[in-house]
């Protein structure tokens, strides 16, 4: 079977590419009006009421078991966004959203826009204690999950001072103390909501994902969101003859990709789960052209063989949240063709700081080039990154090693409720990023660690992503994650957790030892491996050192680095 790219992609420059299905510079403009018109375009509840009534009769979204219309996307929003009006759920006041990957739960986001209320994502694969913990600190008037979902997240609503409403989505006959999705969408209105919001206000309250700390909150304007929108709509081109494919929960960046296709007119199909099997099928049977994945999810499938599916639809595979590693990054350019996208954001500055696209990825394979495979891009359409020193805030020069600060006007407004830490977040108007990187003359962003990674061994820097970089290129290694563990002399020591690859022989942790010896300073060659059957994962994919360093330090006073 072939695959769906040409050599030599005809992707125009990066400082060109402001058009789109909506027309050249259609996009742009529309940015422009949205961020200026102080009651109507410039806000979520105006942008998607205008873009779900173009095609009604298209497929909207998809999964294993039905699909539905923009016609009744459009309508069931509205009508269950008048019942949280009908509830006193608009401006201002949160909504929880525990939702898996289920039709209702793009339906139940639009209506939270559309109400002009509060975005509350919540990962459902999240434990009861880090559930609880975003529960009591955001103190929403409304939580929103699935029938599987009513019994622990009762439990759940003891703790807080004031009863949410709470609503259940897929369930006809909720236990007391619930209504019925279904029920209130066919009791309410399904006209457009009267609602006007400024774009100041709030639309969105996220939560960090707490591998550095507790989970904060991160607020964001009905500006702020409408911008990302639109700004993800023109970096990716999405066109209304799209279809994508989301296996990532929707409650984080998976989401954000949906949503802005929706609003190209395109078609998405969401799976609950990620069966690399099932999700290689449904690319062929579906003609899917644009996916998002993890680099674990991309691992998994190039253990398939590629080649037994049709994917010959698929234009632009999109990466992101976490390192992914440039041998294996190459490996799936070779067998499936430069057809993928990198981007790099954050929580406080969503998806959207740099990317590296087709068009690199291109000429990364055809030049044999493995450095721009190891780089995150350039700055996004409308964001701006510099590296500054951390100590001094002064300016780097181009190679100079530095912290990263972004900004772009989609950035959060701040955490909330945590007002020092917000202050410390930003540096005249840009975000601090917390990650330690450079930029090349060329304009290239190359990330070296986050701050909290870096291990400080004998008062020398070691760059966990560097370590991760070479051993993850041996060939016995599936997987790879390096920390710092405590050591008298050198207050840490580097050590090495990896998988081995299922079709090599066991793990000889001397080899391992002499391999980074042969590749690596002194100072950053790991002092101890430890072979394990598989790395822990946050809920969104990301390897979790925070857990992998725990048991190391529990018994110690501080730690360091």
């Amino acid at each position: 079977m072939g695959f769906g790219y040409a050599v030599g992609l005809d992707i125009p420059p990066r400082s060109l590419r402001t058009g789109n299905a909506m027309g050249d510079t259609t996009v742009i403009q529309t940015m422009t009006s949205h961020r200026t018109d102080p009651m109507g375009g410039g806000t979520l509840p105006a942008l998607f009421s205008t873009a779900l009534s173009r095609r009604p009769d298209r497929v909207a979204l998809w999964d294993d078991a039905d699909s539905i219309t923009y016609g009744e996307l459009h309508r069931r929003s509205n009508a269950l966004a008048n019942a949280f009006r009908d509830l006193e759920i608009g401006p201002e006041t949160r909504v929880a959203t525990v939702l898996p990957n289920r039709l209702e739960a793009p339906i139940v986001d639009i209506a939270v826009f559309k109400a002009g209320a509060v975005r509350l994502p919540v990962n459902p694969a999240l434990s009861s204690d880090e559930i609880d913990h975003i529960l009591t600190d955001a103190m929403p008037a409304a939580v929103v999950c699935d029938e599987a979902r009513i019994e622990p997240v009762e439990e759940l609503l003891a703790d807080l001072p004031t009863r949410p409403t709470c609503i259940a989505v897929g369930s006809g006959d909720p236990p007391a103390g619930w209504r019925a999705a279904s029920a209130l969408e066919d009791a309410a209105n399904a006209t457009r909501p009267d609602v006007s919001v400024s774009p100041d206000a709030t639309a969105g309250h996220f939560y960090t994902g707490g591998t550095t700390g507790e989970p904060k909150g991160v607020r964001y304007t009905q500006a702020a969101l409408t911008t990302n929108l639109l700004a993800h709509h023109a970096d990716l081109g999405f066109s209304s003859t799209d279809t994508g494919l989301v296996a990532t929960p929707i409650s984080h960046s998976g989401g954000t990709f949906l949503l802005a296709a929706l609003l190209a007119g395109g078609t998405v199909g969401l799976h609950r789960e990620f069966d690399k099997e099932a999700f290689l099928e449904a690319i062929a049977d579906r003609d899917v052209t644009w996916t998002f994945l993890v680099p674990t999810m991309l691992y998994r499938l190039l253990e398939e063989p590629l080649e037994e599916y049709d994917l010959t639809s698929l234009e632009n595979v999109i990466y992101g949240a976490a390192p992914i590693r440039p041998d294996r990054l190459r490996e799936a350019l070779e067998r499936l063709g430069p057809i993928f996208t990198q981007f790099y954001g954050q929580t406080e500055v969503p998806n959207l700081i740099t990317t590296l696209d087709r068009r690199d990825h291109a000429r990364a394979l055809e030049d044999d080039d493995d450095r721009l495979l190891r780089s995150a891009g350039q700055p996004c359409l409308l964001s701006d990154v510099t590296i500054v020193d951390p100590d001094t805030g002064e300016e780097c020069a181009p190679g100079e090693e530095g912290e990263l600060l972004a900004r772009a006007p989609y950035a959060f407004d701040g955490y909330v409720d945590r007002p020092d830490e917000t202050a410390d977040a930003f540096v005249d108007g840009w975000v601090r990023t917390g990650d330690i990187g450079r930029i090349d003359e060329d304009g290239y962003l190359f990330l070296l660690d986050r701050r909290s990674d870096v291990i400080v061994t004998g008062g020398m820097n070691v760059y966990t992503a560097e370590v991760e970089r070479v051993l993850g290129e041996h060939p016995d290694v599936a997987d790879v994650s390096v920390i710092g563990v405590p050591h008298e002399e050198w207050g840490e020591a580097v050590r090495a957790v990896v998988v081995p690859r299922e079709d090599s022989p066991p793990v000889d942790v001397d080899d391992i030892l002499e391999y980074a010896g042969e590749r690596l300073a002194g100072y950053k060659r790991p002092k101890s491996v430890e072979v394990a059957a598989e790395l822990p994962t946050t809920s969104i994919g990301k390897i979790d050192k925070a857990t992998l360093r725990d048991r190391h330090w529990a018994d110690e006073d501080r730690r360091i680095g």
